[in-house]
């Protein structure tokens, strides 16, 4: 049993060191410019939710809520907190704020993975505001205090995260300057303006404007999504939990791809599959092969069931998917894991109540996920998560 943690995933770091039952029993790897992965049990979960919401009903099942409205309302915070970038990140802030109000964490009467997660997700933001920003969104803040110190100085530091000193009261405002001190004030600056003027100046040397860092607008056109047909599969030789394909994409060959479907997906059931493929992700090794993609697919609310996201009819290989009203986008040739684009996009997709897929943005409009103009769907998966 062994869990791949990305260097920058705080949420897992802080998970596994929070619960020292799964640190110790587990094989902890650190890996780079991939996502998080973890095998357990027969089963194989990528990305911080998947990995964590595995890990809680192993080790500690009540941190995923223990009725079916709490583990959907701990999805969804979990989801919500993932979403990088200074504008999502100061409207989750304002969110939780106000969700705050009244409350004393995210979900419930008692600590839950939503709150673990998020934490560490909004951590990066807390250190950047100034004493008056954190004051301004004070229930927020205090949730935030709570949680830091719910946890143990040990478990944070081995998560790599610093306390972060929080003051709940209104901060001082800085007194003005009493009129017969500005008055001397000024009085010495003109003295020393007259001075000067009978002396030479050493001329000023112009400063060059530095040109204003660019910020990234992640969209889910970067994502090169397109249709896939799987060809060949087989189970991985070093892994019981993978399946390795071969998926024809109207590419030159069929791209090798691993996914870890062995525990929800018969093998008869792989074959001959239209899939919709992520292709444009950095290609990974899972367990010595190499994988050139990603099959996307749906979760249930419940994690018990995982489908494909089936194509329309008519649709053939190397076919474009889309999502509603980003048609005109331009996929990125291959995602770069520092920008995070595929992380700050995934959170956000999911199925409807119609088993149609699609994203959701920060404004909770759903983009369906077309191939010309046809929407993309599942076989039962309702309002699940996909990945």
């Amino acid at each position: 049993m062994s869990v791949s943690v990305s260097t920058n995933d705080l949420a897992l770091k802080l998970l596994l060191a929070a619960v020292p039952e799964a640190a110790k029993a587990l094989s902890v790897d650190s890996v780079a410019d991939q996502l998080s992965q973890l095998d357990l049990d027969g089963q194989h979960a990528e990305g911080t939710n998947a990995v964590a919401h595995l890990l809680a009903a192993k080790y500690n099942s009540e941190l995923a809520g223990t009725t079916d409205a709490e583990q959907a309302e701990v999805s969804q915070w979990m989801t919500m907190s993932a979403r990088h970038g200074p504008v999502e990140r100061q409207t989750f802030a304002q969110t939780l704020n106000t969700h705050l109000a009244q409350r004393t964490f995210l979900v419930g009467n008692r600590l839950s993975l939503a709150d673990l997660v998020a934490f560490a997700n909004v951590h990066p933001y807390m250190t950047s505001l100034t004493a008056q920003k954190r004051f301004a969104v004070n229930n927020f803040s205090r949730w935030f205090d709570l949680i830091q110190h719910s946890l143990s100085a040990d478990a944070l530091a081995k998560a790599g995260i610093q306390l972060v000193e929080i003051d709940l009261n209104a901060p001082v405002q800085a007194k003005k300057q009493a009129p017969s001190a500005a008055k001397d004030k000024k009085d010495a600056s003109a003295a020393k303006d007259k001075k000067d003027a009978g002396e030479p100046k050493a001329a000023k040397k112009e400063k060059k404007p530095q040109p204003a860092a660019k910020e990234l607008v992640i969209v889910p056109s970067m994502i090169d999504l397109r249709v896939g047909h799987i060809v060949d599969v087989e189970k991985h030789p070093d892994a019981d939990s993978l399946y390795v394909e071969k998926i024809e994409v109207n590419e030159d060959e069929p791209r090798t791809v691993v996914s870890g479907l062995v525990r929800f997906i018969p093998i008869e059931q792989m074959k001959n599959r239209d899939v919709v493929l992520v292709c444009n992700l950095k290609p990974a090794s899972m367990r010595g092969v190499k994988s050139f993609a990603m099959v996307l697919c749906a979760t249930s609310t419940d994690g018990e069931t995982v489908e494909f996201v089936e194509p329309p009819k008519g649709s053939k290989p190397g076919d474009r998917v889309y999502f509603e009203g980003f048609e005109d986008g331009t996929p990125e040739e291959q995602l770069k894991p520092k920008q995070k684009i595929f992380e700050t996009i995934q959170p956000g997709l999911f199925t409807n109540d119609s088993r149609e897929a699609g994203w959701y943005n920060a404004d909770k409009k759903f983009h369906k996920l077309l191939v010309g103009g046809n929407v993309c769907t599942t076989a039962t998966v309702v309002n699940g998560s996909l990945k």
